[in-house]
């Protein structure tokens, strides 16, 4: 009884760590690498991620890859603090849910710090994990 219990134990452990050892990367760590690229300005890597195909969704309307990395080059990205997780994931499709509280200027106006949800999805290509659309539910401040 005790040997079946230990082989169970492992294949549980084993079963646990496989996303691991397969390759795998989760939403949080592609949303929080995503960030980090933001606040850093590094646009090279930023440029490299993004898919050709890009989109985004925001209070003031939608975004092409152009558009999105022309706004966020003009940020000025404060500290910023993510959480709430959330990720699912169909074949090379990821969608990850989360919310940000985050110091930024858009268009010259300070926002203020509050929580809002997001949604990011990426794509893995031949090229690995692409930013391949992004919704910020964030209303506009008037």
């Amino acid at each position: 009884m005790r040997k079946t219990a230990i082989v169970i134990a492992v294949v549980f452990l084993l079963l646990g760590a496989l996303p691991a050892w397969a390759g795998g990367v989760s939403g949080e760590k592609l949303v929080r690498d995503l960030w980090t690229t933001m606040k850093t300005q590094n646009w090279q890597h930023l440029e490299k991620i993004m898919s050709p195909a890009f989109q985004s969704v925001h209070a003031d309307g939608a975004r092409d890859r152009a558009s999105e990395l022309k706004l966020i080059k003009g940020l000025k990205l404060g500290d910023y603090t993510l959480s709430e997780f959330k990720t699912t994931r169909q074949g090379p499709v990821m969608v990850v849910t989360y919310k940000v509280v985050v110091s930024e200027t858009i268009d010259g106006k300070r926002l203020k710090h509050r929580p809002a949800p997001r949604m990011t999805i990426f794509i893995q290509t031949a090229k690995g994990w692409q930013w391949l659309a992004h919704a910020n539910l964030r209303p506009l401040e008037k």
